[in-house]
This record gives C-alpha cells, structure tokens and sequence, in this order.
C-alpha cells in the first residue's frame, strides 16, 4: 500500500491527536529530513480570516529564537488544510515522566524553569501560548526542555487576535487561568498561572484541583484556593506553598509578573535552609477543666440565651463558613481534556534521578523554625494555658505574614481530653496592635464577603455558608472584635479565633475534624482547653 503523501512531505506513523488536529512523523522529501508534522483539522482551514490569523501567529512562533521552544521549520497551507512542521524531538513528555509519581522537587524546578524561559520570551514578543501543560513539555536527554504547541497561541494587545474558531474556548481546563473563562484581556500572566499549576503537580503528583467535571473544574479555577502542596507531599518546604498560591492567584495582579520569577521563587523556597529547632524548656502541664463523665459523643448542646451564658460553652456566637474561606486565610498565611504530544517524542529521556514516592499523609506538614527573638518570646507567653510552656511550641517563621509580629506553632497541649481529640497543631500569630490585628481578619471579610450572624453557634461550614460573628468567652460577653470561623482546607479541619486581649489570632488544625461532626468536636474541645483559660 502506497504511503500517503501531503505536498512534500510522506506521511508516516501517527504520533499524537489533539482538538485541533494529529501529528505525524513525515519524511521531507524536499529538504531530505524526518519531520513532525502538525495537519489542523479541516473546518480551521475553512475561513479565511482564520486561515490569515494561523499564519500571522505562526510566523510570530517561527521567529523565536529561545532553545527552549520547538523549532518550527515552515507553516502555511496545502490543499486547504493547514500545517505546521517541526523539529523531532528525541524524548518524552512530562506527563509520562509524572507517572510514576511526583518529581524530585530540584529536578521539577529545574525542568520548568527551562519552560518559563521559553514563556518569557514569547511574552516579550507579545505571544501568549494559552496551554501550558505536561503533555505541551518534552524532555529530551540531558532533561533539555522543549516547550511545544504554540499552536493554539494568541498575541497580546488591544489588537490582540485568537486563532481558534470564532467562540471557541481552547486549552486544558486542568491549567487554565480564571481570567479565560470571560471577556477579560489575556497576558502572559494566564501562562504563569498554568506554569504554577504544572509545578504544583511535579512536586505533588496530582493536580491542584481533583475535579473532573468540567463545570467544576470551571469553578475550582474561579473560586477555590488550591491545596497546600506541603500537606499534599510533606516533604515539600512550607515555603514553596507561598510560591504556589501566588503563582495561582486568581487576581492576576497578584501573580508573578514574569515565568521566570515564578521559577526563581520556586528555586529559592527549595534552597532556604531550615533554622535551629529552638529549646522551650517544658513545665508543670496545668490542670485542665473536664466536663462531667458521659458515654460516647454526642453534638454539643446549642448556645445558651445570651443572658444566661456558661464559660465553657461559647454561648451566642460561634461562627461558620465555606470551605473557600479557606482560601483568603490560607492566603493570608503565605504570600477539559488534555491533548497528548508526545506526538513529537520518540524515545525515552535519560534520568538521574528517580521520582520520589508518592507520600502516605494528606495532612503532615513541614515548618520553617527559627530561633525566638523578643516578639516570639512575648508570644510563647501570651499562649493559653493548654499550650503555654510546652516543648512542643516553637517559632515559625514559615507563615509569618505582613502585619504580624510572630508566628508559633505547637504540635502537643499540656493536657488531654478524655472525650474529644486534640488538634494536630496550633498556630498563634501576635500583633503590635489592634488595628493590625483587625486588618488582617477583615481582610478576610471584605475579600470573601463574609456577612457577620452573631447569632448562631457551633461550627457547620457545609450547612451554612459565608458566615463570620463574634464569640463569648465569659458572662459578660464578648469582647468588641473578637471573632471566630472554622472550615475544612485540605482534608483538615480549622478553626480560627481572634484574641484581642492578647492580640494574637489563633488557628487549632485537625485531620480527623474534616466533617461537620468532626468540627463541631474540634470547636468543643477549643471551648473546653482554650477558652477557660483565657478569661
């Protein structure tokens, strides 16, 4: 059987299919060399506007000279259909090299870090490539990176032009940034948002948001903060969360500016070494108030008339609220399918490092410790009792945010209770005053538009919504300003209170408080160890 034939070229064996079209290795019969061509489906060669834009933006892309981009040796039409040839690339894509878990994190940054070069110079000639993902980055031996598919690329400006179909929304929902799912303008920054996204699956090895329904995924992208990718892999530094989120900013305002500032960020954040575990000498764990003995567990009793309130049991104001709260506190802490083209590949890429196993805990954390100064020092003092004094508290500087003088995080309370588990960990952030203090949690509030009911109890985020209201901690009631809010992040359940007393805001975190019942236990055992002994 004769080989099929386009032009010049003798199309050989199919390499990849994508929405857009298949590529082949084909045989240049002109230019005498091994080829992958790239053949547009027909309807993209059936508008002549289409057809002028796929030439204007092919020529943009042809023109680049960064080693990271795959070389494109000539682009146009041949009877009505259009087409792309390019270099063959000796390698395999990331998504294969993924497979088997995530990668070695310097070898992950050190592999896009290539791809933010090859981005910030299509940016700087007013390229955007509008799909950044795995299957879009061959790895050839050396781990050369060669960023592909400029295919569905866009240039930038008021005269911006897309070179999709009139209506058509292309790329891969699994990286795409808000701002593509309206009318908005596009830059280069919805590439950074898609670089990050990427990172957060090498060094993870998952995607930063699970769903598979596009409408989901459509609104993951809009609304929801990503994991941190420390829980997710606990081998990760704390501080490559802050790197992550910035990157994935939904405002893309708040991003990098740039790829490769996204990716020396990522560089830093691995190479910072971890400071001394400081030494907090332990004392006399105090004796906790216990309620009454009872069998099993049964949901806290509802909050008391305001006029009759009880110490232990916050009686007028607990607070809930969606689990995309989590996403301005979890800020406020640091800083669809998908077209395989392999089609370029042909062989495996060397390695010299193998991928590391995927981690077993979904909730582990790691900690930036530093040695105290004198604002942790006046914060390991300012604790609860619960936790004041024990060995497990230390300075943390891995969350320290502007505003705050000084992060603590402890991982045991000096006492236990016998009906409700401790939280994992407990992090207490100190302020200078309360104006800080208070920007810091209605930053929160005016960025989520939370709306304040003070009247209800308990903590419930997946049956109320959007709510944030004060607490009491005693008779005379609350304190002007003290608030609190408990959600679920990550696969753990937190709860967050504002202290203004000692101005210091407090976040209690548990793996096993992840359902309504599970947090209504995490909010008793806050009422029953912390609040007593904070009056």
């Amino acid at each position: 059987m004769a080989a099929e034939t386009f032009g010049p070229y003798r199309i050989e064996e199919l390499l990849g299919r994508g929405g857009m079209g298949e590529v082949h290795r084909a045989y240049d019969t002109v230019h005498e060399r091994v080829v992958a061509l790239k053949r547009l489906s027909e309807p993209y060669g059936d508008d002549a506007a289409y057809r002028a834009r796929f030439r204007r933006e092919s020529q943009i892309v042809a023109r680049l000279s960064e080693p990271h981009v795959i070389p494109i040796h000539a682009f146009g039409e041949i009877d009505g259909r259009l087409y792309l040839d390019m270099r063959v690339v000796e390698g395999v894509d990331l998504k294969d090299l993924m497979a088997g878990g995530p990668l070695p994190p310097r070898r992950a940054v050190g592999l896009l870090a290539q791809v933010a070069s090859a981005l910030d110079a299509a940016h700087a000639d007013g390229l955007v490539h509008r799909d950044v993902k795995p299957s879009n980055i061959l790895v050839a031996p050396g781990d050369f990176v060669y960023l592909v598919d400029f295919g569905i690329a866009r240039s930038m400006g008021p005269e911006a032009t897309s070179i999709t179909l009139s209506g058509d929304v292309i790329g891969t929902l699994d990286y795409m940034a808000p701002e593509r799912f309206g009318d908005r303008p596009v830059d280069g920054r919805v590439d950074v948002y898609a670089l990050a996204c990427v990172l957060f699956a090498c060094l993870t090895g998952s995607r930063p948001f699970a769903q598979t329904e596009p409408a989901a995924q459509v609104r993951a992208h809009l609304q929801d903060q990503p994991p941190a990718a420390s829980v997710v892999n606990p081998a990760l530094p704390r501080a490559v969360d802050a790197v992550l989120w910035r990157g994935m900013a939904k405002n893309p305002d708040e991003r990098f500016p740039t790829a490769g500032a996204l990716m020396a960020a990522a560089e830093a954040a691995l190479a910072a070494p971890a400071p001394p575990v400081p030494v907090v000498a332990p004392v006399t764990p105090p004796t906790a108030w216990l309620p009454p003995p009872q069998t099993g567990w049964a949901p806290p009793p509802p909050a008391p008339a305001r006029t009759n309130r009880t110490p232990w049991l916050v009686a007028g104001a607990a607070v809930v609220v969606i689990a995309a709260v989590a996403t301005v506190l979890l800020i406020l802490r640091s800083g669809s399918g998908d077209d395989h083209n392999a089609a370029l590949t042909t062989g495996p890429a060397s390695s010299s490092a193998s991928p590391t196993p995927t981690p077993s805990s979904s909730a582990a954390k790691t900690s930036t410790q530093a040695t105290p100064g004198d604002q942790e020092t006046q914060l390991l003092q300012h604790l609860p009792d619960v936790y004041r004094g024990n060995a497990s508290c230390r300075a943390d500087d891995g969350y320290r945010q502007p505003g705050t003088q000084a992060a603590v995080l402890c991982t045991q309370p000096n006492s236990q209770s016998p009906y409700f588990d401790a939280p994992s960990e407990a992090y207490f952030y100190s302020f200078a005053d309360r104006a800080g203090q208070d920007a810091f949690f209605q930053q929160l509030v005016s960025t989520r538009g939370l709306q304040r009911d003070d009247g209800r109890g308990g903590c419930a985020p997946l049956k109320r919504t959007g709510i944030y209201g004060l607490y009491y901690r005693d008779e005379s009631g609350p304190v002007p300003g003290e608030y609190v809010t408990c959600f679920v992040q990550a696969g753990a359940g937190q709860l967050w209170w504002v202290d203004t007393r000692t101005l210091t805001v407090g976040e209690l975190s548990s793996a096993s408080a992840d359902t309504n019942e599970g947090l209504d236990k995490l909010y008793t055992w806050w009422n029953e160890m912390v609040l007593v002994t904070m009056k």
